[in-house]
């Protein structure tokens, strides 16, 4: 049987660090979830009952939790300024459309240990309901953004809709490189980590440069991110991501440690990988010929170079703010999400 990774103590170190800064930002994140109760209102009771399943059921609030940290970074406390909160919420919102959207066009099952709102109520439904929430989204923003805000995740929106579009022009192609690859989670992933942290320093009157910084740190950490998760999907267990090893190599998904594996591969290998990742051919025991090929060329290890990469450029970037207990936060969040893999 092929070797897996396990997963070392060190994850719940991550787990600490996110309670952590939940408890840091708690008025701020109960704040924000009242909001998103009150805007997963609608006069259709299916919108409610599907946006309430997928929102209210789990998540970290990691974007939102960002805004506020990013915004206490700055913020003096002489005044009473609130609109971070509703900026918070409309990421969210964004957050939770582009889940929704995501699992249709994957044909995703499971999402947090639990059905997907598209194998509950349908494909269709559940794209109109995305669409809500990026609707519930904007109406946040011109109520509690100015038009720094508005340009910033308007724009993210743009990107996150590219970042897919760009993933699925490339579906099953193993000759697809590092750059395209990284151009996808950017725009998938590390765009609305780093709207979030921009919008929070705004809200706080952030200069340009500290603003500059926030934009870097949340681009950076949502690299890291995004790439670690990429490598725990062939090496880590249900309990820490919420499904099941694998899930990545049975949808055929073009992941850094494939794109890696693929790339040094010889050609008997690269025939497997045809079959089972561009033809979706798959036979039960292919999942740990898969992981024994991965291991042989240390694409594990080298995706966690690439994520430690940038996560140092995360970390650097927050220098340009005072040492205080949202930036320590920030940071230790930041060197933990690269531990949750050995």
């Amino acid at each position: 049987m092929a070797e897996i990774i396990p997963i070392l103590k060190d994850n719940f170190d991550f787990e600490k660090q996110v309670k952590t800064l939940t408890n840091l930002c708690k008025h701020d994140l109960e704040s924000v979830n009242t909001l998103i109760l009150e805007k997963l209102d609608s006069s259709v009771p299916l919108i409610h009952e599907i946006a309430s399943y997928l929102i209210i059921s789990g998540g970290k609030r990691l974007r939102p939790l960002m805004t506020s940290a990013c915004f206490h970074l700055n913020y003096n406390n002489q005044k009473k300024m609130m609109n971070h909160i509703g900026l918070a919420a409309a990421l969210e919102f964004i957050h939770a459309a582009t889940l929704l959207h995501d699992d249709v066009v994957d044909e995703s099952m499971k999402r947090r240990g639990k059905l997907t709102a598209n194998e509950v109520w349908g494909n269709k439904t559940s794209v109109l309901v995305g669409d809500f929430l990026f609707s519930r989204s904007f109406q946040l923003m011109t109520k509690y953004g100015n038009l720094e805000t508005l340009k910033i995740l308007s724009d993210t929106s743009v990107v996150i809709s590219e970042g897919e579009v760009l993933e699925l022009s490339n579906d099953k192609n193993l000759k697809i490189n590092e750059n395209i690859y990284f151009e996808v989670i950017n725009g998938k992933t590390a765009s609305l980590f780093s709207a979030a942290c921009q919008v929070g320093g705004i809200s706080s009157n952030a200069n340009k440069s500290q603003i500059e910084a926030l934009k870097a740190f949340g681009t950076n950490f949502g690299m890291t991110f995004q790439l670690v998760d990429d490598a725990i999907d062939y090496c880590s267990n249900k309990k820490i991501l919420g499904k099941n090893i694998g899930d990545d190599f049975k949808e055929g998904k073009i992941t850094l440690p494939i794109i890696l594996a693929y790339g040094r591969s010889n050609q008997k290998e690269k025939n497997f990988w045809q079959r089972v990742i561009s033809e979706l051919k798959q036979k039960d025991d292919d999942f740990e010929e898969a992981i024994t090929i991965i291991n042989k060329y240390n694409c594990i290890e080298d995706t966690i170079l690439r994520a430690k990469h940038f996560s140092n450029v995360a970390i650097d970037s927050l220098d340009a703010f005072k040492n205080n207990k949202y930036k320590d936060c920030l940071i230790n969040l930041t060197e933990t999400s690269i531990k949750r893999i050995a």
